[in-house]
């Protein structure tokens, strides 16, 4: 199973002040800098790991993805794939937003109503992600027994 997570307001603070999670490698952190995640990812993280599945994140930020790797990793996250908007553009098989099938990703968890619509569209699965959703973990662990 391939799982990806959006960041901007799904992961990382854009405009909505949800609980942030506090890095595992902190001197690096310090020393590298970066935008911290939300609250419950690293447990989300694990929970993906002890099941084999594969993490992956798809943004359509023009963040590098050594970037995207560097604040996973300062969270003890190995990510098994990331999707900028580059690589989007240059490898997606459809004319939409996001396209998770062109990258064999299962289920998208992203924040935008007009995905999921693009996901109906375009038949591919996707979780929206209330940036303000205090509950998100529970939501998201649902889904994913759902999958099991």
């Amino acid at each position: 199973m391939r799982i990806a997570f959006d960041l901007d307001n799904t992961l990382i603070r854009c405009g909505y002040d949800f609980p942030l999670e506090q890095p595992r490698r902190r001197l690096w952190a310090k020393l590298l800098g970066g935008e911290p995640l939300r609250e419950g990812i690293v447990a989300l993280a694990e929970y993906c790991r002890q099941r084999q599945w594969q993490v992956w994140v798809y943004t359509t930020s023009y963040r590098s993805t050594w970037y995207i790797r560097k604040l996973f990793w300062l969270h003890g996250i190995y990510l098994d794939g990331v999707v900028n908007q580059p690589r989007h553009n240059r490898e997606a098989a459809a004319n939409c937003t996001k396209h998770p099938p062109s990258f064999g990703i299962d289920l998208l968890l992203d924040d935008s109503e007009g995905v999921r619509l693009e996901g109906e569209r375009h038949q591919f699965r996707v979780l929206v992600i209330q940036p303000n959703d205090k509950e998100w973990v529970t939501q998201v662990l649902a889904a994913f027994d759902a999958l099991s």
